[in-house]
């Protein structure tokens, strides 16, 4: 049977993300599904699918995904295909606590799932953010016109291609959506921060106290400086930094561009390749935050680069520099 466009439910708040994917089943007169991993004693092909049945329709019935969050969206076809909706289901009351969460994603994994990791959840929830066409807030009516504004905002400013919508009924929501859909960004180039390091960043809503900058260096960070300007960064040194992604190279690690990936007050900074040389500056990152001071966060940030006598010493010598950052593990270079 051909099914009419997936909606996909996300969203780190499981309470809320089931009762709207229930709802939204319901309005839509969807097939309910429910994606999430099975536990390693059950493990087969990874995922867990239950369903209900939809009503009687004369039309094909919609699929509606409840995705469990321990399920990431780019390794799930559904969310990538261009026909999904990705609904992002955001409790408008605990949304700062989530950006800033240092739990864990999952309590017990296997070594080398960064889903343990400190911060985990808080990644999880900026991710899920990130790849939405739809982000719902719930639970809003309680919060301060003010204070939505501001939440509301940062959603924009970390997905700037997503509509944006204080939920009431799905039924609306899905309505609104419908009126004035267009053919959504590929998963991958919703992030506010791709659309930053592209010079595109132009998010639909904007606050004063929200800010998106690019901060771009030629030199590669000394990384016992990046360590200690990282500490200032999340001490509020220069306000409030909620996320910040891009690329960076660290001078101890010469010849390797690596991922920057920061939410709250987790980093991860993790090997790309050794063989990708396209970069036009050694770091390039995105980062978005409340009252955030610029100027200072570029100065603080290049404090970390490397200075004119450490560059010209060479990698030789910056192999010798401090690094108090996480070893990365062993990168293979492919044979051409």
């Amino acid at each position: 049977m051909e099914h009419r466009d997936p909606l996909v439910v996300v969203g780190v708040c499981a309470p809320e993300r089931r009762r709207y994917a229930a709802s939204l089943a319901s309005a839509t007169n969807g097939y309910l599904i429910l994606l999430a991993e099975r536990p390693p004693s059950q493990r087969e092909e990874g995922l867990q699918l239950s369903t209900a049945p939809p009503l009687a329709a004369a039309t094909p019935p919609r699929i509606v995904a409840d995705v469990s969050a321990d399920l990431d969206l780019p390794h799930l076809g559904l969310a990538a295909d261009p026909r999904s909706t990705v609904i992002c289901v955001v409790d408008a009351v605990h949304m700062l606590d989530d950006l800033h969460d240092g739990r864990p994603l999952i309590d017990v994994v296997a070594e080398g799932d960064d889903r343990g990791d400190f911060g985990a959840r808080a990644r999880r929830a900026v991710s899920l953010l990130e790849g939405a066409t739809l982000i719902i807030l719930v639970n809003w009516e309680t919060v301060a016109t003010a204070d939505l504004a501001l939440l509301m905002t940062i959603a924009s400013h970390l997905n700037p291609t997503a509509r944006v919508r204080l939920s009431r009924e799905a039924a609306e929501d899905i309505r609104s959506l419908s009126s004035a859909q267009q053919e959504p960004a590929p998963l991958l180039e919703r992030a506010g921060w791709v659309h930053a390091l592209n010079d595109e960043h132009d998010p639909y809503m904007t606050d004063p106290r929200v800010t998106t900058l690019r901060y771009e260096q030629q030199r590669p960070f000394h990384p016992a400086r990046l360590s200690a300007a990282l500490n200032d960064i999340d001490a509020g040194a220069y306000g409030t930094v909620l996320r910040s992604a891009g690329f960076c190279r660290l001078a101890t690690r010469p010849g390797i561009l690596a991922r920057w990936d920061h939410v709250g007050s987790a980093i991860w900074i993790d090997p790309l390749s050794s063989d990708i040389e396209t970069a036009t500056t050694a770091q390039d990152i995105s980062l978005t935050g409340l009252n955030l001071d610029p100027g200072g966060l570029r100065r603080a940030l290049d404090v970390a680069a490397l200075t004119d006598d450490e560059l010209t010493a060479g990698p030789a010598a910056w192999r010798r520099f401090a690094d108090p950052l996480p070893a990365w593990p062993l990168i293979v270079e492919e044979s051409p």
